[in-house]
């Protein structure tokens, strides 16, 4: 306060000076000259603001990333990882807490350099060079989450907010269909917020991670109105994974509660909980309209193949074919889709430049053979191997399993989306990094 009285005069100037800039670069619309003006002041802000409500707000932002915050910005998540990025390394330098990078990085990181060089025999430049422009920024994300020392109390913030997360999801998506609100007047559920939907499909795998998180909550769970609030949101997230019609969401969720009830063998609580939530979702079948349930006929899945899914990977595969070592360039699969789709018999034409609908293809068809088994590679090594559990923390140990599920739930739900570039992919690696980093510091305490 004695520093503000004395130099009041000279602060004042600063702001005047200070706000006629940023006046002026908004004024003339300059992104750049807006993003350097604002610099001083996110740095003050990120150095004020605890990092863990930064990372929970990034969290708790990740499903509106369909919607464009500002031209020239991106959505609202985008300057919660730059907000994040920024605060991580300022409280990381300042209060000692970065430290070495963990091992498992290596092989994202080496993903990511093939995807750079790919522009140098890529089919189209400009497409790989803008795919890049999305991907390098997730990457440095990445990286410094994995160079900074999370703790016990960081982690159980980060659950909540996963937990957060997926609450407001579920109430806002049942309360728009309940008004009638659909994707693409198809009557499946999404949310649609600004004249933007999203698309059900990713909205419901992006909710793995804290579905898992919650799920393996109740296990420790100790109070009973807790518990109880928690189960009833379980089964209105079996709701509206089912109003979605997202198959692909439904059968991640399935294998990754099939590990969960396999990992340590079955017993008498496994045995009664899994009979519970077939019951329920048995239920919740007889509630929902008989066109959504029409989507989940395997039959009828079968003849469409997949919504002309099994057409578009017969194209990929014969590119894939063709170049098997380094693939046509990161980003080009609709390109490539062009190029190969009338040289393809398959049973119906979809049209031009298609999306790949297979992360696995994608990276097939665009980095090669190398690429595809990086990619395997970094998500097989993220997960948790747990080891005398008996003397880990609960929510450290649960904290583990989540995570094998949500790693499950996401390679499943890529064989039917392309997600390598969205958000919630990432930040399952991130919460692997973060994860292990706390495992290993719980069990130095534990040894020591």
């Amino acid at each position: 306060m004695e520093f503000i009285n004395k130099y009041k005069n000279i602060i004042l100037l600063s702001l005047v000076l200070y706000s006629s800039l940023l006046g002026l670069s908004i004024a003339v619309n300059n992104i750049i000259l807006i993003g350097i003006t604002l610099l001083p002041l996110i740095l003050i802000l990120s150095l004020q603001i605890n990092y863990k409500y930064i990372l929970s707000l990034y969290v708790i932002s990740l499903p509106l990333d369909f919607i464009l915050l500002l031209p020239g910005i991106g959505s609202i998540s985008k300057i919660f990882s730059i907000l994040c990025i920024l605060s991580l390394l300022s409280h990381g330098l300042l209060k000692k807490k970065l430290t070495f990078p963990r091992f498992q990085i290596i092989p994202v990181i080496m993903l990511v350099i093939i995807a750079i060089f790919s522009i140098v025999w890529s089919v189209d430049e400009q497409e790989t060079n803008t795919r890049l422009i999305t991907l390098v920024p997730l990457l440095l994300f990445y990286i410094v989450t994995s160079i900074f020392k999370f703790n016990i109390k960081d982690l159980k913030v980060i659950n909540n907010s996963m937990i957060f997360s997926l609450t407001w999801v579920v109430l806002l998506s049942l309360v728009q269909f309940l008004f009638g609100i659909g994707f693409m007047d198809t009557g499946r559920l999404t949310i649609t917020l600004f004249s933007e939907q999203a698309d059900p499909n990713h909205l419901l795998v992006s909710l793995i991670l804290p579905f898992s998180i919650l799920w393996t909550s109740i296990n420790r769970s100790q109070n009973y109105k807790f518990l109880n609030t928690r189960i009833i949101l379980i089964i209105l997230f079996f709701l509206i994974l089912l109003l979605s019609g997202s198959r692909g969401a439904l059968l991640a969720v399935v294998c990754s509660l099939t590990y969960w009830f396999l990992k340590d063998g079955l017993n008498f609580k496994k045995i009664i909980t899994i009979i519970i939530s077939l019951s329920t979702l048995l239920t919740l079948f007889f509630i929902i309209p008989s066109f959504l349930i029409e989507r989940y006929n395997i039959q009828l899945i079968l003849e469409q193949g997949g919504t002309g899914r099994v057409d578009i990977w017969r194209v990929g595969l014969n590119a894939f074919k063709e170049s098997i070592s380094n693939g046509y360039g990161f980003g080009t699969f609709p390109q490539v889709y062009d190029l190969f789709v009338n040289k393809t018999r398959i049973d119906a034409f979809w049209g031009y430049s298609k999306a790949a609908h297979n992360t696995y293809l994608r990276m097939a068809v665009e980095l090669g053979l190398v690429g595809v088994s990086l990619l395997m590679f970094s998500m097989l090594i993220s997960l948790a191997f747990l080891k005398k559990k008996k003397k880990l923390n609960s929510m450290v140990l649960n904290s583990g399993y989540a995570l094998n599920m949500s790693l499950i739930g996401i390679m499943i739900g890529g064989l039917s989306l392309d997600i390598f570039l969205f958000k919630y992919f990432w930040v399952v690696l991130q919460y692997g990094v973060i994860y292990k980093g706390v495992l290993a510091e719980s069990r130095k305490e534990i040894n020591g």
